[in-house]
């Protein structure tokens, strides 16, 4: 059974910059900067993340970690972490690479992140920012109506449907564009399509003024 204290290791946003930077090293992967300014945009975009856990807090838990890779504690860490860590550092010792990592993190220059236009989504940013748009798309392209889908968590609508209408609102104000929308997507989220989008923003609209 995983101990609590290796939560962070397996979940939360340690874990997920390891897997980032193991992903990284991987033949054909893009170049870690890539990842960790995608990393950056996706903390910066959401005022609720960067007041819980901005780009200082992560850096302070990188600095954290790499102090414990020299103690006894950090062997009883999960094994699968232990090893992607190890990956993701390559050549370069495990605490050295954290803190470059650390470093990089709380460099001036790098809380200026490139837009979506010029640093494409990657599959895992478009799932942690869209996750509800790609269900919803999803079922509406295997048959099911815009209105049915919306319709499913009728009367608690404002959980999932109120946050998929702003992420239905972002998305089409981001791209206003059929043509900049689909080809943004087709290859993260291949069901996000803007007439899609636009006719499950209708359903919502619909749906809350008929019902909310």
């Amino acid at each position: 059974m995983t101990e609590p204290t290796d939560i962070r290791c397996t979940a939360g946003v340690l874990a997920q910059l390891v897997d980032l930077a193991a992903a990284a090293r991987n033949p054909g992967a893009e170049p870690l900067e890539n990842e960790l300014q995608r990393f950056s945009r996706l903390v910066q975009d959401s005022p609720t993340t960067a007041w819980v856990m901005p780009l200082d807090a992560v850096a302070a838990l990188l600095d954290d970690l790499a102090e414990e890779t020299r103690t006894d504690a950090f062997a009883a860490r999960p094994r699968i972490f232990r090893s992607r860590l190890a990956h993701a550092a390559g050549n370069e010792p495990v605490d050295a690479f954290l803190r470059s990592l650390a470093e990089i993190l709380r460099a001036p220059w790098f809380a200026a992140c490139p837009d979506i236009r010029e640093l494409p989504l990657a599959p895992w940013e478009a799932r942690a920012r869209f996750s509800l748009l790609d269900s919803f798309a999803s079922l509406t392209a295997a048959g099911e109506s815009p209105q049915e889908v919306v319709a499913m968590d009728h009367p608690d609508c404002h959980g999932r449907i109120a946050a998929l209408a702003g992420e239905l609102q972002r998305v089409l104000y981001m791209f206003p564009g059929a043509g900049a929308l689909d080809a943004a997507f087709a290859r993260v989220m291949p069901a996000v399509t803007h007439a899609r989008l636009r006719l499950l923003l209708d359903a919502v609209h619909a749906h809350f003024a008929e019902h909310h």
